[in-house]
C-alpha cells in the first residue's frame, strides 16, 4: 500500500485521543438529556479536566507510562475537586500501554492500575470493602490484559513472518546451491568428455568421428544448462542413464565399466543424486588421476542404495575437498545419506557414496 494511502502513527494517536475525548463528554451529556443524571457539571472547569485527561492518549505511543500516569492522575484529580471525569480514558490509556510500553514495565504499570482503581474507588464510595477490592482489581487488570494478549498476539504473528522469510531465504539459498552444482557437473563432465575426444581425435587418422562426436556433447552440455539456468528441467537423471554417461567418457586410454544391480526402482531424487555423483567422480578420475581403468558399481545394500567408483590412477594421498567433492556430499546429505572419497589402496581412487532409499521418498 502507498504511503499516501495510510495514517501515520501520530495521526492515528491523535485520531484516537479525540474519539476517546468524545466519549468522555458524550456519555454523561447523554444521560443528562435524558433526565437519568442531572449532577452532570457543565461548566468550563470539568471541560478542561476532561481534555487533560484525554490528551495524553495520543501520547501513549512514545511515552507510554508518562503518558497514563498524566491522564490517572488528571481523572483522580477531579473526583477530588468534585468534578469526576469518566475513567475511559484511563481504561483506554492502560490497554494502549500495555500494548506499546516495555515488557519489563508491564508489572508496574499492572500495579500502577491497581492502585489507581482501589483510591478511586475509595474516594467514590468512602472506603473499601473486600468486594470493592475484589472487582476493582480485575477491573483495573482488564485493559491491561487485554493489551497485553493482544501484544503477544501481534509478537507471534511477526515471529511467523520472519520464520517464513527466513525459510523463504533458505530455500533460495538451497535452490541457488543446486544449480550452481548441477552446472559445474554437467559443464565439468561435458568439457571433460570433450577433452578426451579431443586427444583421441589427434591421434586418429580420420577425426571426423571425434569432431562429430565433440559437437554432439557441445550441444548436449549447451542444452542441459540452458535448462538449468531456465528453471525448466524438473525430471532428475535415472540410474538406467549410467551406460550412456559411461560410453561418452570411454575411450582407449580409459576404458570405464558399469555394474547396475536389479534395483527396485529407487526414488527420483536418489536416482537423481546418484547419477550426479557418478557423473562428477567420473569426471574427476579424466581430469585427475590419468587412469586406465574405472569401474562404477550400483546397488541395493539393506536400504540403502551403495555406489561406488573406483579407479588404477595416481590418487592424491590427503583429501582435499574441491567444488566437486563438496557437491557430491552436498547432494547426499540432502537425501540423509553420505560421500567418502581418499585413496585406495594400492592405487588409485574411490569414491563411495550411501543414500537411504526411504528418505529419498520424502
Amino acid at each position: 500500500m502507498a504511503p499516501g494511502n495510510r495514517l501515520s502513527p501520530w495521526t492515528r494517536d491523535v485520531v484516537l485521543a479525540v474519539l476517546v475525548l468524545a466519549l468522555t463528554l458524550g456519555l454523561p451529556a447523554l444521560d443528562f438529556v435524558a433526565g437519568v443524571d442531572d449532577r452532570v457539571p457543565r461548566d468550563g472547569l470539568w471541560l478542561l479536566l476532561a481534555v487533560a485527561a484525554c490528551a495524553p492518549i495520543a501520547l501513549c505511543r512514545r511515552f507510554p507510562l508518562s503518558a497514563i500516569t498524566v491522564s490517572a492522575l488528571v481523572t483522580l484529580g477531579s473526583v477530588l475537586v468534585g468534578h469526576t471525569v469518566s475513567p475511559w480514558p484511563v481504561a483506554i490509556g492502560a490497554y494502549l500501554v500495555s500494548y506499546h510500553c516495555e515488557r519489563r514495565w508491564l508489572p508496574v504499570l499492572a500495579a500502577g492500575a491497581v492502585v489507581w482503581m482501589l483510591t478511586m474507588t475509595a474516594v467514590l464510595s468512602g472506603g473499601l470493602l473486600p468486594s470493592n477490592v475484589l472487582t476493582s482489581t480485575g477491573f483495573a487488570l482488564m485493559p491491561v490484559s487485554f493489551g497485553y494478549a493482544l501484544r503477544m498476539h501481534r509478537d507471534h504473528a511477526r515471529q511467523l513472518q520472519r520464520l517464513h522469510v527466513a525459510e523463504q531465504q533458505r530455500a533460495r539459498a538451497e535452490e541457488r546451491a543446486r544449480i550452481a552444482r548441477d552446472v559445474h557437473d554437467v559443464a565439468g563432465h561435458h568439457l571433460s568428455a570433450i577433452r578426451l575426444r579431443a586427444m583421441g581425435g589427434r591421434r586418429e587418422a580420420d577425426g571426423d568421428d571425434a569432431l562429430r562426436t565433440i559437437s554432439e556433447l557441445s550441444a548436449e552440455a549447451l542444452g542441459e544448462i540452458r535448462g538449468l539456468i531456465e528453471g525448466l528441467r524438473e525430471d532428475e537423471p535415472r540410474l538406467n542413464e549410467l551406460p550412456a554417461l559411461v560410453e561418452r567418457l570411454s575411450c582407449p586410454d580409459l576404458t570405464v565399466t558399469v555394474k547396475l544391480d536389479d534395483l527396485p526402482n529407487p526414488p527420483e531424487k536418489v536416482q537423481g543424486c546418484g547419477y550426479r555423483i557418478v557423473q562428477e567422480a567420473l569426471t574427476n578420475v579424466v581430469r585427475h588421476s590419468s587412469a586406465h581403468q574405472a569401474s562404477v558399481d550400483v546397488r541395493v545394500v539393506g536400504e540403502d542404495l551403495v555406489i561406488t567408483v573406483e579407479d588404477d590412477g595416481v590418487g592424491a594421498d590427503t583429501v582435499v575437498e574441491g567444488n566437486g567433492l563438496r557437491g557430491m556430499r552436498e547432494r547426499a546429505e540432502l537425501l540423509g545419506g553420505s560421500v567418502v572419497a581418499g585413496p585406495r589402496d594400492p592405487r588409485g581412487w574411490l569414491v563411495k557414496a550411501v543414500l537411504p532409499v526411504k528418505r529419498g521418498l520424502g
